[in-house]
């Protein structure tokens, strides 16, 4: 099954990799033309660079946010995991210190008297 879902997937890139590469090499793609950012104008370079340069940015820009998010759900596991081994610790104590009172104690609150029947 996850034969079939490579394949799937490399098919499906190969097939968008080539309708890019096909809608790229038509002429008004090859056009040169200058941008302008805020006031600079650069060179003239091809449209095609232009939208391979915007692809290019967004995906560091995404991959970024990506890995900002994996260290710090990451680092955030850590610590709930952290705080979960030590309260099953305090669990695994306070279930040991119950097992270890004499079944005929007294089950009355601390610091009260006895009474007498």
């Amino acid at each position: 099954m996850t034969l079939i879902k490579w394949i799937t997937v490399f098919v499906c890139a190969f097939c968008v990799a080539f309708v890019i590469i096909v809608t790229f090499s038509q002429d008004p793609f090859k056009q040169h033309v200058p941008a302008m950012i805020f006031a600079y104008q650069t060179a003239a370079v091809p449209i095609y660079l232009y939208v391979i340069g915007a692809l290019c940015l967004g995906l560091i820009v995404g991959f970024a946010v990506a890995l900002y998010q994996f260290i710090t759900l990451k680092s955030a596991l850590y610590k709930k995991s952290k705080t979960i081994k030590e309260l099953e610790e305090k669990i695994a104590i306070l279930e040991h210190a119950s097992l270890k009172v004499p079944p005929d104690a007294d089950s009355r609150p601390v610091g009260l008297p006895h009474s007498s029947e």
